[in-house]
């Protein structure tokens, strides 16, 4: 299973999560199975199938005294990660410890999830961002990706308001990145939708 695209979405009052159905519908429970393990990776988390989190846990063998940084790895990993069965709307439960919001802090690993959400297709599992956290890494991706060009000379990249074309911040509302990038005398310019 490949999965790419992405999707915004809230996360309900009940912190469940709808999971994209154009996902749900090419799991093969056999091969991916009916669930997914929540799994941190920095500024969002993961959603991997969890056959695909089975097999790959199942590739460093520990044995009865794993090295001390295996173990530190394997103690952080396991400890802040969680498994959430969609229910039969296709709605995971996405659990409080991972919530900004949380009425019960987790003193270890802070919140780190808000209500609107961007979910991205990563190849084999899904990458669950907080939407303005996806747009402004995307503004530092695009720029960074421009400047590592080296015929490209970038004037600018920037997120806008949709409505007036003027600089946000915060992020929120309908949106446009924008770019403008030199290659020779050629100047190309490009934007493109979105809604924090």
């Amino acid at each position: 299973m490949v999965i790419t695209d992405r999707y915004d979405h809230l996360i309900d009052d009940k912190n469940r999560l709808a999971i994209p159905s154009q996902v749900r519908n090419v799991m093969n429970p056999e091969t991916d199975g009916t669930a997914f393990y929540l799994v941190p990776e920095g500024r969002y988390l993961q959603l991997i199938p969890e056959k695909l989190f089975e097999r790959l846990s199942n590739l460093t063998p520990t044995g009865l005294m794993p090295a001390p940084e295996v173990a530190k790895v394997r103690r952080y990993l396991f400890s802040n990660s969680a498994r959430v069965e969609p229910d039969k709307q296709g709605r995971v439960m996405i659990p409080e410890r991972f919530m900004r919001d949380s009425k019960n802090p987790d003193p270890i690993m802070p919140g780190m999830l808000s209500k609107e959400v961007t979910l991205v297709g990563a190849n084999d599992r899904i990458e669950l961002w907080n939407r303005v956290d996806y747009i402004a890494h995307m503004r530092e991706l695009m720029a960074d990706l421009i400047r590592a060009e080296p015929l490209a000379d970038l004037d600018y990249a920037e997120v806008v308001s949709a409505a007036t074309l003027e600089a946000v911040d915060p992020l929120a509302g309908e949106l446009r990145l924008l770019a403008a990038t030199r290659f020779g005398r050629a100047r190309l310019i490009d934007n493109e939708g979105a809604t924090a």
